[in-house]
């Protein structure tokens, strides 16, 4: 039986291109000569003349497009051989004449698309040069890349929870290797990709499981519901897809249950961060206000420098870093705030005693000016 991946809503297990001749003909006398009309051009003649001005039509155009096609495909597995890595100076001569050929591959005549059918024949041929060349020299190197997918995939889980679909996998790269020594390489080719492409996808699926698992474990499934059953239902389709064998919408849909679940992630976790930073705002613009970056100066610049830390840590994803750092700026502000509002009010009571001192400076001068008028 095959084990199951799940994506089940607040659970941790789910899932998954003419020239006209004038002949003289002397007749009677030698004094009577006439001129006899001059004979038909030849039929051959005629039909070439009007091929090389007539329209292309559908039929030289879709001939045109089967040879572009061909040669598309044979570019297509030339490059998946890693050819221009193994080859790099016949791939650069082949895809210089693969460019010229897009690059005027609008024919107006018969006699240009037939030219454009030759090319794109000749270009194929190239790329399939260069893929009988690179084959055997890539299968020996699939051969890596093969077990360096299957690593990932069982780091990411897929041995534990997925044992069954593992297997899979791991029997199109026997397949591959098998192939290959028997001199099939197109096939040893073929089954090696159909084996990465499904390391690839299991991989996946156990990354986007793990995020899952992530929001069940902090309850972020309540802070961002839609993403989360999206995510699940991806999930869940690409494992049926990846069950019947069309890997291309297994792929697809596995890359959308990953983004998914991490989207829920980073607003679960931005959801957290934003409470600190509101507290870290808060003060911050309190410690303004009463012009703390002025009478507290080096205790603020201390808080502007962590709370703009914590503004890289949250670019970076590192949430829990980020909470921290705005939890430390938002206190740092506050005892620059204190600071700030200590001296005010310093300041504030040495006004008033100077202004009392004022007023009774002045009432003692009046009652010196009295005194002295009373005097006189």
């Amino acid at each position: 039986m095959k084990s199951s991946i799940r994506y089940l809503v607040l659970a941790c297990l789910f899932f998954p291109f003419i020239l006209l001749s004038c002949k003289t003909t002397g007749t009677g006398t030698p004094s009577s000569l006439t001129t006899a009309p001059p004979p038909p051009a030849p039929q051959q003649d005629k039909d070439v003349a009007k091929d090389v001005s007539e329209p292309a039509d559908d039929a030289s155009l879709a001939e045109l497009a089967r040879a572009r096609a061909a040669a598309e495909e044979s570019r297509s597995l030339a490059r998946y051989v890693d050819s221009e890595v193994y080859y790099p100076d016949d791939w650069k001569a082949a895809e210089t004449r693969y460019g010229a050929a897009v690059k005027k591959d609008k024919p107006a005549t018969k006699p240009e698309a037939a030219a454009g059918v030759t090319e794109w024949k000749a270009i194929g041929a190239l790329y399939d040069g260069l893929y009988q060349k690179a084959a055997a020299q890539f299968v020996r190197d699939q051969e890596k890349k093969l077990a360096a997918a299957r690593e990932r995939a069982v780091d990411a889980g897929a041995e534990d929870i997925v044992p069954d679909r593992l297997a899979m996998a791991d029997d199109k790269a026997d397949s591959a290797r098998q192939r290959f020594q028997s001199n099939d390489v197109s096939g040893s080719i073929r089954e090696g990709r159909e084996a990465w492409e499904k390391y690839g996808i299991l991989e996946t699926l156990m990354l986007a499981r793990a995020k899952q698992v992530e929001a069940d474990e902090n309850d972020f499934f309540a802070v961002d519901p839609d993403n989360y059953l999206l995510a699940a239902e991806a999930g869940n389709t690409s494992v049926d897809h990846f069950d019947s064998g069309n890997l291309p919408e297994s792929r697809r849909l596995a890359d959308e249950a990953y983004a998914g679940f991490d989207q829920v992630i980073v607003n679960g976790w931005t959801s957290r961060v934003e409470v600190q930073a509101s507290v870290a705002r808060k003060w911050r613009d309190a410690s303004r206000e009463i012009k703390a970056h002025v009478a507290a100066r080096s205790d603020f610049a201390a808080a502007e420098t962590v709370y703009n830390q914590a503004h890289v840590a949250l670019r970076a994803r590192d949430f829990t870093d980020a909470m921290d750092l705005f939890e430390q700026s938002g206190i740092l502000f506050m005892a620059a705030h204190d600071i700030a509002a200590e001296k005010r009010q310093i300041a504030e009571g040495a006004l008033q005693v100077a202004a009392q001192k004022l007023a009774e400076s002045e009432e003692k001068a009046r009652n010196a000016d009295d005194l002295i008028g009373g005097d006189e």
